[in-house]
């Protein structure tokens, strides 16, 4: 009898330790899907002569994104706020300096910027600006943008975390 009850603890601690093992690999396979996400960007010589707006918007596919989240290095005002989609807006005008940073303030797995550049001088000559994404520290994506004066159209960057190389822009 002592014999079975043994035998069937080992069992238990088996099954639990193997249940637990599968939790894990979820909980991996989700961080692997989600980072904290920095995006720098660096204006061209020009910049003080042009204001800019921005869109930001996060999303995560288990959700979790909750009023607290921010990004930092930037003043935003929230304008759509979900469980797992967040969006702010922000705006510069004139731009204040060549290179902007703007952080993440929790995992995320897409971050998506929507830039209007306005000139704010007539006859200004383009506007350029180099997107940089990073996920610890590592520089994974870049994409540079051109503004032409007295051409509002937004330009867009999608960033996805599970493909960190690619940016989509729209």
């Amino acid at each position: 009898m002592m014999r079975n009850t043994i035998f069937g603890i080992l069992c238990l601690f088996v099954v639990m330790n193997i249940s637990c093992k599968k939790d894990d690999k979820n909980d991996i396979d989700n961080s692997m899907r989600k980072k904290a996400v920095e995006l720098r960007i660096t204006f061209g010589s020009n910049y003080a002569t042009y204001g800019v707006n921005f869109g930001l918007q996060v999303a995560s596919i288990d959700g979790g994104l909750n009023n607290s989240f921010r990004f930092d290095g930037i003043t935003s005002t929230p304008s759509i706020l979900k469980d797992a989609s967040i969006t702010h807006q922000a705006e510069m005008s004139p731009i204040s300096s060549s290179s902007q940073s703007i952080k993440t303030s929790m995992p995320v797995s897409t971050f998506s910027i929507a830039t209007i550049a306005a000139n704010l001088t007539e006859n200004s000559t383009p506007l350029t600006a180099k997107y940089e994404f990073y996920i610890d520290g590592k520089k994974t994506a870049e994409k540079s943008l051109s503004f032409q004066s007295n051409d509002y159209a937004a330009k867009v960057l999608i960033f996805d975390v599970s493909n960190p190389s690619k940016l989509t822009e729209n």
